[in-house]
C-alpha cells in the first residue's frame, strides 16, 4: 500500500510539474495565450505527449490496483464484519454508517476516474503542434479532473481511518461489556 500511495503522490507531482513547466501560468483564460507560449507548446509537444502517455499508462494500472484493494476493504472486511456482527445481535449502527459513506465515496472516487481517463485520452489525441491552445486547454481541464481524483483518494483514506476508530471503540466497547459481565 505504501508504494502505490507513492506512486500515485509521484505521478500527481510529474503532472503538476510537467503541466507548469510546459506552458507557464496562464490565468484561468483571463488573458490569451502569447505567442511565447504558443511556441513554447509547439517546441515541447513531442516531450509532452510522451509523458502523458507513460502518465495514462501509469494511471490505468495503479487505477486497477488501487480500484482492487478499496473494493476489497468495502466488500472483504467492512460488509462482511458488519454483517457478521449484526447477525450475532451486536449495535453495529455506526460501523454501517462509515461503511455506507465509504461505499458512496468509492462510487465517486470510480466515476470521476472514469472522467478524468476520458478527458485525458481526449488531450492525447489533439495534436499540440498544429492545435497548441486546445491541447493546453484540455491538459487544464485534464489536471483539474485529476486533482479531483486525489480529493477523492483523501476521502476514502479519510474513511478508512474513520471505519478503523469506530471499529476500535466498537471492540473496546465489546471489551468493556465482556469483562463486566464475567
Amino acid at each position: 500500500m505504501r508504494n502505490t500511495t507513492k506512486s500515485l503522490t509521484l505521478s500527481l507531482f510529474v503532472a503538476v510539474v510537467l503541466s507548469s513547466a510546459l506552458f507557464g501560468i496562464v490565468s484561468a483564460q483571463s488573458a490569451p495565450m502569447t505567442d511565447e507560449q504558443i511556441g513554447r507548446i509547439r517546441t515541447s509537444c513531442v516531450s509532452a505527449k510522451n509523458t502523458l502517455n507513460q502518465l495514462h499508462a501509469s494511471d490505468a494500472l495503479l487505477r486497477v490496483n488501487r480500484g482492487q484493494l478499496y473494493e476489497s476493504m468495502s466488500t472483504k472486511l467492512m460488509a462482511r464484519f458488519n454483517s457478521r456482527a449484526d447477525s450475532n445481535h451486536f449495535d453495529v449502527k455506526d460501523l454501517t454508517t462509515v461503511t455506507q459513506s465509504y461505499g458512496t465515496a468509492l462510487t465517486t472516487f470510480r466515476e470521476d476516474y472514469k472522467s478524468y481517463e476520458v478527458q485525458l485520452a481526449a488531450a492525447l489525441t489533439i495534436d499540440c503542434s498544429k492545435e497548441p491552445v486546445s491541447f493546453y486547454d484540455a491538459v487544464a481541464v485534464t489536471r483539474l479532473k485529476r486533482a479531483q481524483v486525489h480529493l477523492d483518494v483523501v476521502k476514502l483514506h479519510q474513511y478508512i481511518d474513520d471505519y478503523k476508530a469506530t471499529f476500535d471503540a466498537f471492540a473496546a466497547n465489546l471489551n468493556k461489556t465482556d469483562g463486566a459481565t464475567k
